[in-house]
């Protein structure tokens, strides 16, 4: 059973419908009547993160980052943290852990307003909460053929640091860094809702064919990417597979209308994030991915799936 199925069936058994919930289980956070937008996001040692790669300050700054990203993605903005964390060893580690969650909770004046905190007799948990609001939250749900694609920053940096890990090795510098260190997409995010340029949008955390797989699920069209458009991250190492099926990135895909383009740029230019122009929507269904020469090559199914089969997904 892969991740995406054992989902499903969470659903069907936990989600039977409530008239205060706006928008229920399969976006990155639920809404409730109000505009209160509520997400969860949890890392796992060994799973997500090392303490052999990055120190606990940083991987509570990441565990944050996480989190808030899918408030980016609703074009939400946050207002508080929640976080639970279980340790295995010295208790003092959980002072930087949350040194490093309290750090990416200030970048967007949203402060920590409780949690919980528990010994572990296995690997080190960290669970986050995040509570934002949005007038017009921006669902997956929402694109249309005739649409652009667009991806905020450059993709493949995380992927490849986990790469060099997971293989024994030492990433780049640049690589190390934009794993440790996620970027704060929520202004972009909640521009991009506010001034109703985007009509769908997702955080790139499990891998950009994946992400998009998702927005076309939703939306019932098809994504159609361009390799020659896809911006690499200098860490990647001009790898193209790991900018596709890496994650780690959490940069925000979206679609928005062709007479956006100038805006879309502008608002890019005003925030100093990149944001480029990667593919458009089509009818029918699924991701297909374009060569430089413009034919269609296989995208993969790659992208990191938690349950998936041996060579299923790549896992940190």
């Amino acid at each position: 059973m892969d991740e995406s199925t054992l989902i499903e069936r969470l659903v069907a058994i936990g989600w039977k419908g409530s008239r205060a919930v706006l928008v229920g289980p399969g976006d990155d956070a639920a809404v409730l009547r109000g505009g209160l937008v509520i997400s969860t996001d949890m890392m796992v040692e060994g799973v997500h993160f090392d303490f052999d790669w990055i120190a606990p300050a940083e991987v509570g700054f990441r565990a944050g980052a996480a989190a808030l990203s899918d408030m980016a993605a609703m074009g939400a903005r946050p207002g508080a943290l929640l976080v639970s964390m279980a340790v295995s060893g010295d208790p003092a580690m959980c002072e930087e852990l949350q040194r490093g969650l309290r750090r990416a909770g200030d970048r967007v004046a949203a402060p920590i307003v409780g949690g919980d905190v528990s010994r572990s007799p296995g690997p080190a948990v960290v669970d986050v909460v995040a509570v934002g609001r949005a007038r017009a939250p921006v669902l997956r749900s929402g694109a249309e053929p005739g649409e652009d694609v667009w991806v905020s920053g450059e993709l493949g940096g995380a992927g490849a640091a986990v790469a060099a890990w997971s293989a024994g090795g030492r990433p780049a510098p640049a690589a190390r860094d934009r794993f440790a260190a996620p970027p704060d997409r929520v202004p972009l995010g909640v521009a991009l809702a506010g001034r109703n340029l985007a009509r769908a949008m997702i955080d790139v955390s499990d891998g950009l064919v994946t992400d998009a797989r998702r927005i076309a699920r939703a939306s019932g069209v098809e994504l159609r990417l361009r390799q020659a458009l896809l911006p690499l991250d200098p860490g990647a190492g001009g790898d193209l597979k790991v900018a596709l099926e890496g994650g780690e990135d959490y940069e925000l895909m979206f679609t928005a209308p062709p007479g956006t383009r100038t805006r879309i740029l502008e608002l890019g230019q005003e925030m100093t994030v990149r944001v480029t122009r990667i593919g458009s929507v089509e009818s029918g269904a699924g991701v297909v991915l374009e060569d430089r020469e413009g034919r269609r090559i296989d995208p993969g199914h790659g992208g990191y799936d938690h349950f998936a089969a041996p060579g299923g997904g790549q896992a940190p």
